[in-house]
Parts: C-alpha cells; sequence; structure tokens
C-alpha cells in the first residue's frame, strides 16, 4: 500500500463524495475510485459502501480512518525532518575542545551558533590535539577546536588565532617584573610541559624555543589541561611557556612576560574532515568562518598587550 492511496482514502472518508475529493485531490475520479478499490482488494475488506448516490464508511473504514491520519502525519514530520535536517536546519554536531580554546572565543562561537540555529544540537567533548584530529578522521567527531602546526592532510580548517608564545612565572619570581625575557635565564628551572603525544605541536614549538636559547628544558612536570599548567605554576611549581591567550585568564600571582628568542607562534584551528557533507556542519563551518573574519577585523583596530 502506498501513502498515495492513504491519502485518497482519508480524503474520500472525510469527503464521502468521489466527485468532491477527487477535485480536493487535484485528480480526476477514475485513478481515485481504482485506488481506493486496489486498498479493498489489499485489505480483504470493503472499506466504503456506495451506491448511485451515498457514500459511507464501513466498520472497517471507520477503524482505519483515524489510524490512516496519524500515519499520514506521521509521514509528513518524518519528511519535514528529512528536509530540513538535509538543509542542516536540524542536526547534531560533536566537536573537540582543547581547554586553551576557552580563552580563544569557543565558547561564543558554540552559543551564538545555537542561538542563531536552534534545531541543531551541538555537543562539547574535551580531548587533546593529537586525539580530535585522529577522532574527526574516524568520524567520531564531526570537528574540533585544537592547535596544530600542521594540519592531517585528509582534514580541512580554519586558522582562529596566531599568536605568540609567553612565559609564565610565579608572581614572587625574581625576574617576574620585567617585560621580556630570554628564556636562557630559565636554564636551571623546573619546567611545566604537555608531553608530545598529548601535543606534538606544542611540545615541538616549546623545545625549539628553548634549542633557540641554547638549552635543553628540565621537564619536571608533564600536564594535559594548559589550566593545570598555570595553576601548577601558581603553586611555585616551576616555569612555563603558554599561548599568549592566557595572559587574558584573570588568574593571581601569575605573570606572563614576552619572549626574546626566535618567535615561535601558537596556531589555534577549527578542523573538520574534508569533503564533509553534513548540511549542519557546513552552516557551522561558515558560522565559524564569519566569527574568526570578524574576530581578525577587530583585533587590528585595537592594540595588542601582554
Amino acid at each position: 500500500m502506498e501513502m498515495r492511496q492513504l491519502k485518497y482514502f482519508v480524503v474520500l472518508a472525510e469527503e464521502l463524495h468521489f466527485h468532491r475529493a477527487a477535485a480536493r485531490l487535484s485528480i480526476s475520479q477514475p485513478p481515485l475510485s481504482s485506488a481506493i478499490k486496489q486498498m479493498e482488494a489489499e485489505l480483504g475488506t470493503q472499506l466504503f459502501e456506495r451506491n448511485t448516490k451515498t457514500v459511507a464508511l464501513t466498520a472497517a473504514g471507520h477503524a482505519l480512518y483515524p489510524q490512516a491520519v496519524r500515519t499520514l502525519a506521521q509521514f509528513e514530520q518524518a519528511c519535514t525532518v528529512a528536509r530540513r535536517t538535509g538543509s542542516g536546519v536540524l542536526g547534531q554536531l560533536r566537536l573537540g575542545y582543547t581547554g586553551g580554546m576557552l580563552l580563544r572565543g569557543a565558547p561564543q562561537m558554540v552559543h551564538e551558533f545555537e542561538s542563531a540555529q536552534p534545531g541543531v544540537e551541538v555537543s562539547l567533548c574535551e580531548m587533546a590535539s593529537a586525539a580530535q584530529a585522529d577522532a574527526i578522521s574516524h568520524r567520531q567527531l564531526s570537528g574540533g577546536f585544537l592547535h596544530a602546526m600542521v594540519v592531517p592532510p585528509e582534514l580541512d580548517f580554519i586558522t582562529l588565532q596566531r599568536e605568540p608564545f609567553v612565559c609564565c612565572l610565579h608572581a614572587s619570581h625574581p625576574l617576574a617584573s620585567r617585560r621580556r625575557i630570554s628564556l636562557r635565564k630559565l636554564a636551571g628551572e623546573p619546567w611545566i610541559l604537555f608531553p608530545r603525544h598529548i601535543s606534538p605541536s606544542y611540545f615541538d614549538a616549546v623545545i625549539a624555543l628553548t634549542t633557540a636559547a641554547g638549552f635543553s628544558p628540565q621537564i619536571r612536570h608533564e600536564v594535559t589541561h594548559w589550566i593545570s599548567a598555570v595553576m601548577l605554576v601558581r603553586q611555585q611549581s616551576g616555569v612555563a611557556v603558554l599561548p599568549q591567550a592566557f595572559a587574558a585568564s584573570g588568574l593571581d600571582n601569575v605573570r606572563y612576560l614576552a619572549i626574546q628568542e626566535t618567535a615561535s607562534e601558537s596556531l589555534a584551528h577549527f578542523v573538520w574532515r574534508r569533503n564533509d557533507d553534513d548540511p549542519a556542519l557546513q552552516r557551522f563551518v561558515r558560522h565559524v568562518r564569519d566569527w574568526s573574519d570578524q574576530s581578525r577585523e577587530s583585533s587590528h583596530r585595537r592594540p595588542r598587550t601582554l
């Protein structure tokens, strides 16, 4: 039985007149009569009692009518959901993020997108950059906010921010009152650093900076979250190198100093699977791109300070 036949049945049950029902359906009367006869043959029972003057529902027709109305409504709802999902108005996105992206606008981007697209549900999962890239490649995440110097070729990306690394010291450190520092002066200090398997780009960038300063850092503590590094510095457990965004974190008893050594940038990206045709994801990508362009224009209009 086809949905078309069910619709014909419902209209005829409401009109109880073949000519009016056919006109309402914008068809001629013979196809309507044929469809009803075919339904009755398939069901093995008569749905209408009809003669040359009247049309009436049988007991079977009365029983079928409310079920048919409900089925057609559910079918139309399913079609609407499919159309809206296909256009990106409805959908679900599971996005990864690193802790540092909380200071780079990721929550605001998601909030603004959800406000503009209430039919798309966005869930966030905190995850290291390397793990995110792997999860996106294997379709476990729709996309992610992460740090990387090199993005895998199967992924596409928008660079959200380029910023220098800064040195993070406790406020009581003898060098904390300076505006700039050579990392060479921290060669004998205990260092706080991400393990390389957690964030290869960050680890390599820090090692490149200390190598340029002429030493290898004495890594005392390993962390998996940026905020952990700052909290350990606050406890006078060591020194760290962080992206400049953390200078705006508002945490007390820590100081952020510009680094004199060879420039090295922290790159923040939004990343997704190349050629992913999920309409909701494509809407989010456009939103991130617009947000990034606006943020970049705004940053060019104001001076940047530590």
